[in-house]
């Protein structure tokens, strides 16, 4: 079978496994029926917007939504976020640059580029405009930024996002969990590191500890299981990250000393499947971490067809935060808009 032919089965594999996907629940990113209600009633918790918490922006993709309209009920004014038009979600080119000092930006999806003493490491990059029939909503990258290594946290396409691992300059090395360095060493020619839960890699200053997740990272439909991975970035910063997970036994184990916890909340289907967290799984996740910042991720950024929450993608970080406020107090809610940073004092 010549590589042309053998990239056009693996691409349409790849549809396939997203069409699976949806129909299963394993990759889709709503909640069920009664939350659709529950969020449609929802408003921002006081000093929990996009605006206000994220400092110093820089520029990754040009990087804003649509700026926030804003509607005013029950008393309260809460800014609700659009998507763009699909003409206008590339935002202009800039060139990428280092920003002094430890920081969090939010790109979109699972993508986050952690920076800690010195050190920048870009998880989940999907970079891209759409994955098979999920299309971006928010404006995507120009370009790549420099960082020092890839995270993966597992197979799922829109989380090893072939594509924008190729933009990825050869030579920064990919870090990620048993049984996925065959298929990105083959697509990408990337040099991979593979973990398991417990194992560490030194990243310059910083090491990265394989953490459990509780999700099916199988690439497909069919054949073995994959494992998926969090992981802990540690430094003058202490980082948590899950590109998907839900609740799982021993997550408290990771409390103490957390300085940031990535947590996904939603996704770009119709409904949240198993090994995943909606808002309010996240909210007791955030409770069992107890970091002192947690800043919602998976939301807002890529959309399957026809889904109901378009309209308005901020519902589930606004509802995410509301929830943490209420059981986890001590924990403050940083929402990001896809692009925005969040700049890091310890």
């Amino acid at each position: 079978m010549n590589a042309r032919v053998s990239h056009v089965m693996y691409a349409g594999l790849a549809v396939t496994a997203l069409a699976w996907g949806t129909a299963t629940g394993l990759s889709a990113g709503t909640s069920i029926d009664a939350m659709h209600t529950t969020l449609s009633r929802s408003s921002a918790a006081p000093n929990r917007g996009p605006h206000g918490q994220a400092e110093a922006p820089i520029c990754l993709s040009g990087c804003r939504w649509r700026a926030p309209e804003t509607r005013t009920g029950a008393g309260t004014t809460s800014p609700h976020w659009r998507a763009l038009p699909r003409r206008a979600r590339s935002g202009p080119s800039c060139e990428p640059r280092r920003v002094p000092g430890d920081g969090i930006t939010f790109v979109g999806h699972a993508t986050t580029l952690i920076e800690v003493d010195g050190v920048r490491l870009l998880t989940d990059p999907v970079l891209t405009e759409r994955i098979g029939y999920i299309h971006r909503i928010a404006p995507a990258p120009r370009a790549c930024p420099s960082v020092d290594a890839v995270l993966i946290s597992h197979a799922h396409h829109d989380h090893l996002d072939l594509r924008s691992l190729r933009r990825v300059p050869r030579g920064v090395p990919v870090i990620a969990p048993r049984g996925s360095a065959q298929v990105i060493r083959r697509w990408t020619r990337h040099e991979v590191t593979e973990v398991a839960v417990g194992t560490s890699v030194k990243v310059g200053a910083v090491d990265v500890l394989a953490t459990p997740a509780a999700h099916d990272g199988r690439r497909l439909p069919v054949g073995p299981r994959l494992p998926a991975v969090g992981f802990l970035v540690g430094g003058t910063t202490r980082v948590a990250f899950f590109g998907d997970t839900d609740i799982f036994d021993g997550m408290r184990d990771l409390a103490g000393g957390l300085d940031v916890a990535l947590l996904p909340v939603w996704g770009w289907g119709p409904r949240v499947g198993p090994g995943h967290m909606d808002p309010e799984r996240a909210a007791r996740a955030a409770a069992l971490l107890v970091p002192r910042i947690a800043v919602p991720i998976h939301w807002g950024t890529l959309a399957g067809p026809r889904v109901w929450w378009r309209d308005d993608p901020g519902m589930p970080a606004r509802r995410f935060a509301e929830l943490v406020a209420d059981r986890a107090p001590a924990v403050t809610v940083r929402m990001l808009a896809p692009g925005e940073r969040l700049e890091l004092r310890v």
